[in-house]
């Protein structure tokens, strides 16, 4: 008891002398905990027309060619229908994976190294580790006892429950994100969690902007027609993985918690990173003493996982 008390006395004293920022995101627990519970996945016909109207903002003479083409149209037709989603609880890492947790896997011989990994604009150790493949990046998510997200984990984490365009809110704030505009202040990557008041509802940081996160769902530009309605993982077949969440190099309208891009398995990028999924601690609900069965009987959500009639919104 008393070696605990005085780690959390230093802790507290190491708080105090950082700033604000700083010392929230010391104090913060590296998972965090996603209640079994309903969202709403993917985007309306309101939501859609506003990526158009924030694409044609951000690439002005540009517009009518990259927002008005067919692979723009593409990519926002696949996040589309909107519907309501029931999903088992979850843990899921704060931030995405630094180099200095990749690193800890390449030391056990359990990861390659990322391959850019010596670049001092993108391998700092507080930086998210980027230059793997979707196969490396499972590899690495093993390796620290969990799994790649799945598209619906992932956006869950991202936009809460309120069906949040960005993960601080509907409308789009150039200095919360690190992305294609230097008037955030970063040129390449960013260490991770640098953007505290862009934190989602669950209080995930980074969820926009830095880096692209692979999941664990096969890409398919359907699938939102024909998913089940409870804890889906996507198409059992295809080549192409979902990213999500933008990147450094991305425009505005690609940084929205319903963007989906595809992306080869086994391919790599030095804009594509990763975080990770847990199971949950126990079955019961922190707090309420409930088991995950009763807390679905208390929301009104299904026993079983299954296709679910009349939850289109």
């Amino acid at each position: 008891m008393r070696r605990a008390l005085l780690v959390a006395s230093a802790a507290i004293g190491v708080a105090a002398m950082l700033p604000p920022g700083e010392a929230q995101r010391l104090a913060l627990p590296e998972v965090v905990l996603i209640d079994a519970g309903w969202f709403w996945r993917g985007s309306s016909d309101e939501d859609l027309a506003y990526a158009i109207g924030l694409c044609e903002r951000e690439w002005g003479e540009q517009a009518p060619e990259l927002c008005r083409g067919d692979l723009l149209a593409q990519l926002l037709a696949a996040e589309t229908p909107q519907r309501r989603i029931w999903l088992s609880a979850y843990r899921i890492d704060r931030t995405e994976v630094t180099h200095e947790r990749w690193r800890r896997c390449v030391a056990a011989g359990r990861c390659p190294p990322a391959r850019t990994d010596g670049d001092p604009r993108l391998s700092a150790p507080a930086m998210p580790v980027t230059g793997v493949d979707f196969f490396e990046a499972e590899r690495y998510c093993a390796f620290a006892g969990g799994r790649l997200p799945t598209e619906a984990q992932w956006e869950r984490a991202a936009r809460g429950a309120d069906r949040r365009r960005f993960p601080w809110g509907q409308q789009f704030n150039d200095r919360l994100a690190n992305h294609r505009s230097p008037i955030d202040g970063f040129r390449y990557l960013a260490p991770v969690g640098s953007f505290p008041a862009a934190a989602s509802p669950h209080g995930l940081f980074d969820m926009a902007g830095n880096v692209w996160e692979w999941t664990r769902d096969r890409f398919d530009a359907e699938s939102y027609s024909t998913d089940r309605s409870v804890d889906p993982e996507g198409p059992a077949t295809g080549g192409e993985r979902v990213t999500r969440g933008g990147s450094w190099r991305s425009s505005a309208d690609l940084l929205r918690t319903t963007l989906r891009r595809p992306w080869p398995a086994g391919s790599s990028a030095p804009d594509l990173g990763l975080r990770c999924v847990y199971d949950a601690l126990s079955p019961q609900r922190p707090g309420g003493g409930r088991s995950r069965g009763a807390a679905r009987e208390a929301t009104g959500a299904p026993r079983h996982p299954g296709p679910l009639g009349g939850e289109s919104g």
